[in-house]
């Protein structure tokens, strides 16, 4: 695993087809063959992504003949992205009032 860095993170982040991969893979490892059709998004397009998550340090891949496996390196990053979400509910809360 890479050593994360705080920027390249958020960058990773910064992105809703690179949220719907960790959205994709949180159960478990996933085939890209899975990932593709999950984000509906080309497979050049997923594998630029994937490679903004790998160098971010979010996930991790191992081949098995042909096919490419993804699987999360840490559980926490849900816990930043579930952060984010409330941070966004308390944002729209005090705008009401």
């Amino acid at each position: 695993m890479f050593l994360m860095n705080e920027i390249e993170v958020f960058k990773a982040l910064a992105d809703p087809t690179r949220l719907k991969i960790l959205e994709c893979i949180k159960e478990g490892e996933k085939c890209i063959c899975e990932i593709i059709p999950y984000t509906k998004k080309s497979q050049p397009n997923v594998s630029q992504h994937l490679k903004i998550l790998r160098t971010a340090g979010l996930i991790e891949e191992r081949k098995e003949g042909t096919y490419l496996f993804v699987k999360v390196s840490t559980k926490q990053i849900y816990n930043v992205i579930e952060s984010v979400k409330n941070l966004k509910n308390l944002n729209k809360k005090k705008k009401k009032n």
